[in-house]
């Protein structure tokens, strides 16, 4: 019978923190927006700064044989 009175204390103790823990989270702003930061990862990311429009003359890799149209 006396375990009925801690577990009864207990679970009051947990709900009592549960509560503060949702009324703690309401005031300091947790639960405001919740869409927003979901939605903001699919946006698109900024475009690069500026690519040059023009392929590079030369192969990057040197294992690279050029082509037939880079050699003329």
């Amino acid at each position: 019978m006396s375990m009925l009175f801690i577990f009864t204390a207990v679970g009051l103790v947990l709900f009592l923190f549960g509560i503060a823990a949702i009324v703690w989270s309401i005031r300091s702003g947790q639960l405001d927006d919740l869409d927003t930061p979901a939605m903001r990862m699919l946006h698109d990311d900024a475009p690069p700064k500026s690519l040059s429009a023009s392929p590079p003359s030369q192969p990057t890799d040197k294992h690279l044989k050029p082509t037939s149209s880079e050699l003329s």
